[in-house]
C-alpha cells in the first residue's frame, strides 16, 4: 500500500495472520558508531520500556534504552562489565559511547518501535 490507499475493514482482516506474525518478530537495525568505528546491533524495545526509559531522568532513559536494545555487543555480558570495571551494570554504556551518541542510539531504538516517523499526515 502507498500513502494514498486507505485501509479498508477487508484489507485489515485480509492482512490481520501477517500484521500478527510481524508483531511477534523483533526488529533489528545495524548503525555505524564513530567513536568506536564500528556497528552495533539494536533491536525493537517493547512499549513498556519505551515508557518505563521516558518516565525516568534525563539521560538516564537514553542510558536504560541503550542497555537494553543493544544486542550486538551483549552489554549485559558478565565478561564484558567486568573488563570495565562496571559497578553498576548500565554504566558500561557510558564507558563506551561517546555522551553525544548515547541519545541518538536510544532514538534510533525508538524509531524502530515505530515512536517516531511512523505516522504522516496526507495530503488532501
Amino acid at each position: 500500500m502507498n500513502k494514498n490507499t486507505k485501509l479498508t475493514l477487508a484489507e485489515l482482516l485480509k492482512r490481520k495472520e501477517q500484521m500478527l506474525s510481524a508483531k511477534k518478530t523483533k526488529r533489528t537495525l545495524d548503525l555505524y558508531v564513530k567513536s568506536i568505528d564500528a556497528t552495533i546491533t539494536i533491536e525493537e524495545p517493547t512499549g513498556a520500556l519505551c515508557r518505563d526509559a521516558n518516565d525516568m531522568e534525563p539521560g538516564e532513559g537514553d542510558k536504560y534504552m541503550c542497555y537494553e536494545c543493544i544486542k550486538e555487543p551483549n552489554l549485559k555480558s558478565q565478561e564484558a562489565q567486568d573488563a570495565f570495571g562496571c559497578a553498576d551494570p548500565m554504566d558500561i554504556v557510558e564507558c563506551i559511547f561517546a555522551p553525544g551518541e548515547i541519545p541518538q542510539i536510544a532514538i534510533e531504538c525508538m524509531k524502530l518501535a515505530g515512536y517516531m516517523g511512523g505516522v504522516e499526515a496526507v495530503k488532501n
